[in-house]
C-alpha cells in the first residue's frame, strides 16, 4: 500500500492506494524554500527590466496597490510590510491605496480582509473593486472591446500589483496583468474577454499569441502600471519565487519559473485520477475548485472516472454558473444554454463542467449537500477508496489509477506521440 495526503480545505484526507494499481502522482518539482523575506530581498535587489523601483515614486503622488482577493493564495499580509519598507521614504501613507482586485468575485468579509491584509489594512487606506461601479472607459482593444478601470487606477500617478503567478486555463497565466484586467475591470469588458476562450489558443500556459491574455496586456497598458511584485508557490503553498520589476519582463521569468516546475510530463492517461484542487484557499468554493476538475481531468482516459477533494466551504461561488447548470439540468442542456445565449462569465465554467462529464465521470468529495453535488453532474464521495472500488468494477482489478494532490497548479503534458 502507497499511503498519500491530500489537501482538502484547511486539512487532509488520507488515501490508501494498492501499488499495483498506482501509476505515479503527478506533481511539481519540489523546490526548496527560503523565508520570504530573503526571496524579497534578493528580488527587490536584482529587479527585471528597470533599475530601481523605488526611484520611480515621489512624494505627493499617488500609490494604488492591486492586490488579489481571498479566493487566491497571495501572501499579500506579508508581502506588504516588506514592500512599504522600501517605498516609505518616497511616498507618504496617506498617498497610498489598497485595492482588493475581485474582478465578478464577491467582496471579502471584514474576517477575511483582516487575514488577507493584517496590520496593513489598518495603516493604509483600503477599497474594495466593484465590477458594476466605479469604473471609466480608457479605450477600445484591438479587438473592439470597450476597456472599463477602476477609476483609483486610471487616476493614479502610480500603480503596483502584488500576485501570484500560475496556469490559468484560458488566460495561460495568473499574475501580472491579470491584477489589472479582469481584476480591477468592469463587468461587461471581463465578459467581452472571457468570451474569447474559446479561440483555439487562449490555452493554459499560452501567453503569447493567446488572445485573452493579449487583450489584458493592452488594458494594462492603458494606466501608469509602474512594477509588479509576484511571487510563484510551491505545491505547498510556500513561496518558491519572487520576482520584482517591469510588468511584462518580470512576469516572464516569473512564468519561465512556473513552467519549469509545475508543467508535468505525463506517459499515459489513468483509469481514476484521484485529486484534490489543492486544500484552501483554491478550493474555497466549486467555481474556483473546478481548475483542480480542469487539470485532472486532462490525466483521465475518455470513459474514465475523476476523483476529486475540494472542501468547498464557501458553497458553489458563483450565480451565473449556478443558474446554467440548473436550468440545464444535465450536461447536454448546459450546451444548449451556451448555444442559445452565447459566453456568460460563470456559464462558461458550466459548459467546461459539462464537456468534461460528457467524456469521463466526476465523483467530487466535499462538504457540500449531496444532491448539490448531484446538481452540478458530480457523483458525491465520501472517500476516495470509494473511486477505487468504481474504478476496479469498470476497468478490473489492474486499474490504472493516478494521483494528483495539487491539481489546480499541476499542468499535465503528454508525452505521446
Amino acid at each position: 500500500m502507497t499511503r498519500i495526503e491530500l489537501p482538502y480545505g484547511k486539512g487532509v484526507v488520507t488515501v490508501d492506494l494498492p501499488s499495483e494499481n498506482l501509476m505515479g502522482v503527478l506533481e511539481g518539482i519540489p523546490t526548496a524554500s527560503e523565508p520570504l523575506e530573503v526571496l524579497f530581498e534578493r528580488a527587490w535587489e536584482e529587479p527585471i527590466g528597470i533599475d530601481d523601483p523605488a526611484s520611480l515614486l515621489r512624494n505627493g503622488q499617488s500609490v494604488v496597490l492591486v492586490v488579489t482577493d481571498n479566493t487566491r493564495p497571495t501572501p499579500t499580509r506579508e508581502i506588504l510590510p516588506l514592500l512599504w519598507k522600501r517605498i516609505q521614504g518616497r511616498v507618504a501613507v496617506e498617498d497610498v491605496t489598497v485595492l482588493v482586485a475581485t474582478g465578478t468575485h464577491r467582496a471579502p468579509t471584514d474576517d477575511e480582509l483582516d487575514a488577507m491584509l493584517g496590520d496593513s489594512r489598518r495603516r493604509f487606506r483600503v477599497e474594495i473593486h466593484d465590477c458594476e461601479r466605479d469604473c471609466v472607459e480608457v479605450g477600445t482593444s484591438s479587438r473592439g472591446n470597450r476597456i472599463y478601470l477602476n477609476s483609483r487606477v486610471v487616476e493614479a500617478d502610480h500603480v503596483i500589483t502584488i500576485g501570484h503567478i500560475s496556469m490559468h486555463y484560458y488566460a495561460g497565466y495568473s499574475g501580472g496583468r491579470k491584477n489589472i484586467f479582469p481584476g480591477v475591470a468592469g463587468a461587461a469588458s471581463i465578459e467581452r474577454n472571457h468570451a474569447m476562450m474559446d479561440l483555439p489558443t487562449s490555452r493554459p500556459c499560452v501567453y503569447e499569441g493567446n488572445p485573452v491574455s493579449e487583450e489584458m496586456v493592452e488594458a494594462a497598458h492603458q494606466i501608469r502600471y509602474r512594477f509588479l511584485v509576484d511571487v510563484v508557490l510551491s505545491a505547498d503553498g510556500r513561496v518558491a519565487k519572487v520576482v520584482v520589476g517591469d510588468p511584462e519582463a518580470a512576469h516572464e521569468v516569473g512564468r519561465a519559473f512556473w513552467d519549469s516546475r509545475f508543467q508535468v510530463p505525463m506517459e499515459e492517461q489513468a483509469d481514476l485520477v484521484i485529486a484534490s484542487a489543492g486544500g484552501h484557499p483554491k478550493d474555497i468554493n466549486l467555481y474556483q475548485a473546478h481548475k483542480g476538475v480542469y487539470n485532472a481531468a486532462l490525466a483521465t482516459r475518455d470513459g474514465g472516472l475523476l476523483y476529486l477533494s475540494a472542501s468547498c466551504s464557501d458553497g458553489i461561488g458563483h450565480s451565473i454558473f449556478t443558474d446554467w447548470v440548473e436550468r440545464g439540468g444535465s450536461p447536454d442542456g448546459v450546451l444548449e444554454i451556451y448555444k442559445k445565449e452565447g459566453f456568460k462569465l460563470g456559464g462558461h465554467k458550466a459548459v467546461c463542467l459539462a464537456k468534461d462529464r460528457m467524456r469521463i465521470e466526476l465523483g467530487l468529495q466535499s462538504d457540500l449537500e449531496d444532491a448539490l453535488v448531484r446538481r452540478f453532474f458530480m457523483m458525491p464521495m465520501h472517500d476516495p477508496r470509494d473511486a477505487l472500488v468504481r474504478a476496479r468494477e469498470r476497468f478490473g482489478e489492474d486499474a490504472r489509477v493516478l494521483v494528483m494532490p495539487h491539481a489546480a497548479s499541476t499542468f499535465p503534458v503528454s508525452t505521446c506521440d
